[in-house]
């Protein structure tokens, strides 16, 4: 293929998708003004339009960038990656849907949400289609989807101390002292955590992945009974006075928090022993963490609260725990077994 015809079916597809991008956020214009209730002014509304479609357009070609810099990364052949930049404007199409809202469809945080998972869904499979299964052999055993994974335990943590804080609040009321004893558990609990976490990733080196599994176990049995148990110690301590009641709540979230605080380490153990950069480590996890932490406070005031209440949010959180611990045993093993058959 000829340079000038490389590029010029390289601007066909980023005209492509800059229109796909142009057209959602024309969609987006249009479903904003209409949810609003009120009559747009007509010159309000056409500049609405053309600032949201110019930066739909932009947006998605900054995506597009993006995904073509990741597939630059595999270890496969040119003719691959070109395949792969071709067809890569196609999962953009599912945006379209936002023309939806025009026959009364609700786009809300769910099906926003929604639609962008399938959207990378759909992204990876032509990205591994494209590469002839290089993409998805090389993410099983990248240490990065350890770090992806990891962040499902930092979703956890931020839904548990939302949610405990909720119930701490309906027993001792909303006040300074309330939110100090709460935050202050918890930055202890992780703080003695984290210590905890490096003396067992000493003292249990062989087997860091079965310890990552059982503490994350242990987070998800705790949760599925931490509502009653915070009921029940809000009955027992309600006639003490303030430094009882604190004492009575340190007792009963010390153990989560101190597991919580205890993963990290663990983790970030099994990661150096395999040969990988310290503080590569710390930073990949820490930052997928904190990344699940900042996403859980949203999912949890915008979407379990209100669809699943205290109970259920709780629930989802034990979930996200065992899950993660699951996964990454999972991947562990899998890691093992590769490199033993070497």
């Amino acid at each position: 293929m000829s340079q000038e015809r490389k590029y010029t079916k390289e601007f066909k597809t980023k005209l492509f998708v800059w229109f796909i991008g142009f057209l959602s956020g024309f969609a987006s214009a249009i479903n904003s003004e209409a949810s609003s209730g009120q009559d747009p002014r007509a010159n309000v509304l056409i500049l609405k339009i053309f600032v949201f479609g110019f930066l739909g357009g932009v947006l998605f070609l900054f995506i597009r960038k993006i995904l073509i810099s990741i597939s630059q990364r595999l270890k496969s052949n040119d003719s691959n990656l070109e395949r792969f930049k071709e067809n890569s404007k196609w999962p953009f199409i599912l945006f379209l849907s936002s023309f939806l809202g025009a026959w009364g469809v609700q786009f809300n945080i769910i099906t926003t949400g929604f639609i962008w998972i399938l959207f990378l869904l759909s992204q990876f499979y032509v990205l591994n289609h494209s590469t002839d299964g290089l993409a998805y052999r090389t993410i099983r055993l990248s240490k990065s989807i350890l770090a992806g994974l990891f962040m499902l335990s930092g979703i956890a943590a931020l839904v548990y101390q939302v949610v405990w804080q909720r119930l701490l609040f309906t027993l001792f009321g909303v006040n300074i002292e309330s939110v100090t004893l709460i935050v202050s558990i918890f930055m202890f609990g992780l703080g003695v955590g984290a210590f905890a976490g490096g003396w067992l990733s000493e003292k249990f080196a062989k087997k860091l992945p079965e310890l990552f599994l059982w503490v994350e176990v242990a987070i998800a049995l705790f949760g599925f009974v931490s509502i009653p148990l915070i009921d029940l110690v809000g009955q027992i301590a309600s006639e003490m006075n303030t430094a009882g009641i604190g004492a009575a709540v340190y007792l009963v979230l010390f153990f989560p928090t101190l597991c919580m605080g205890a993963t990290l380490p663990i983790l970030v153990a099994y990661l150096h022993k395999e040969n990988t950069k310290l503080g590569s480590s710390v930073g990949l996890l820490y930052t997928f963490n904190t990344i699940g932490s900042a996403l859980a406070c949203f999912l949890t005031a915008g979407i379990l609260f209100r669809f699943l209440g205290l109970t259920g949010s709780v629930w989802f959180a034990a979930s996200c725990n065992l899950l993660t611990g699951a996964l990454v045993f999972i991947y562990c093993k899998s890691i093992k077994s590769n490199q033993s058959s070497i």
